[in-house]
C-alpha cells in the first residue's frame, strides 16, 4: 500500500524571502527577530531576555556603537 502524496501548498515569494533572510541571520548566529515596525532586525546572539538591538540599522552617527533598539 502506498501513500498518496500530499501538495504543498506553494508559499509566496515574500515570505521565502523573509525566511530564507531570517534562516541565514540565525545561521550568522544572530537573533535576527524583526522590529514590529519593520526596518530592522536583532543582530544580538540568540537570548533569552526581551530586550533586541539591531547594531546596524538606526545609528545617529556611524560612531555609535548601536542602532534600533526595543523590547518584545
Amino acid at each position: 500500500m502506498t501513500a498518496e502524496p500530499v501538495a504543498e501548498e506553494r508559499k509566496d515569494l515574500a515570505t521565502r524571502r523573509a525566511e530564507a533572510l531570517r534562516s541565514g541571520a540565525r545561521a550568522a548566529g544572530y537573533c535576527a527577530l524583526v522590529h514590529p515596525e519593520g526596518g530592522a532586525s536583532c543582530t544580538r546572539p540568540p537570548h533569552i531576555d526581551d530586550e533586541h538591538v539591531d547594531y546596524y540599522n538606526g545609528r545617529k552617527k556611524v560612531g555609535d556603537a548601536s542602532g534600533t533598539a526595543w523590547r518584545e
